[in-house]
Formats: C-alpha cells, structure tokens, sequence
C-alpha cells in the first residue's frame, strides 16, 4: 500500500461518495486484494487498527465505500 493510493482512494470518494468496491478498483488501477488491503488501513476494523477514514456498507450483494465523516474533514483540510 501507497500514501498515493491512499490519497487517491481518498479524493475518489470526496468527489463520489459511495461507490462500488469493484469500481474503485478498477478507476484506480488496483488488484481487488491489494484494494482490500488499503482499505484495512483506512477503515474502522479495530483488528486492524484502522484509521476509521473509509466505511464499507452492504447495498444488496455490493460492497460500497463511504468516507467517514473523519476521513470528509481530513479530504477537505488537505
């Protein structure tokens, strides 16, 4: 995992907000693991000690990503 793709997946969801976890993978050139790994790192999973900047949600069968309303005010200062 990158600080870049960590960025990147951030100011994805700044502009469109709950997107499917497919579509982000695939707007930002990643694997599906290693998408599922940064996402260990920056959600709310305490076995993982997340950062709690992204939620998962379920729509039905798909995943969608959310930012947090910390990970809104961490995108918006930066």
């Amino acid at each position: 995992m990158s600080d870049d793709d960590a960025l990147a997946l951030l100011r994805l969801l700044q502009s469109e907000d709950g997107q499917s976890i497919h579509r982000v993978a695939k707007r930002l050139h990643l694997g599906l693991s290693e998408l599922q790994r940064l996402l260990a790192a920056l959600g709310d999973d305490p076995r993982f000690d997340g950062l709690d900047l992204v939620e998962r949600r379920q729509d039905g069968e798909r995943t969608v990503l959310w930012l947090t309303a910390k990970g809104r005010q961490l995108v918006d200062a930066a």
